[in-house]
């Protein structure tokens, strides 16, 4: 559990880092940290609350299948990670939608929000993949 609240914490800690540095290469902020710690209180909620026990199932269902390889372990944990970041940006859309009282489900915002979820999904993925080697 300890491990699982690491990862994410680091992860929302990349993640915003990343888009903070996007925001700031494109010219849309003065600075770093102000878009970084604007995006860090917006992502780590949902590394928290979203993502350990996504997480948490992912490693239930890895360790229960019997897999030829270990590429073949890898692959299909990476696919599940992408498919829990695009779940995980439905509900938030469905609940941004659900606070502007209008429901477009396609979007260019909507699929901002899901691009997002599969890069913070895969920055989970990569970090708790550094965290679990030590």
């Amino acid at each position: 559990m300890k491990r699982k609240f690491l990862t994410a914490l680091l992860s929302a800690v990349v993640f915003s880092f990343l888009l903070g540095l996007l925001s700031y290469l494109t010219y849309t902020a003065d600075s770093l940290w102000v878009p970084m710690l604007f995006f860090l209180m917006y992502s780590a909620p949902v590394y928290l609350i979203g993502g350990i026990p996504v997480a948490f199932l992912i490693d239930k269902v890895i360790n229960s299948v019997n897999f030829s390889s270990q590429l073949a372990r890898h692959y299909t944990r990476y696919a599940l990670f992408i498919l829990a970041g695009i779940v995980i940006s439905v509900i938030y859309i469905v609940i941004l939608s659900f606070a502007d009282d209008k429901f477009e489900i396609m979007s260019q915002a909507s699929l901002t929000y899901l691009i997002g979820g599969v890069i913070a999904a895969l920055v989970f993925y990569y970090v708790s993949a550094v965290v679990d080697k030590k």
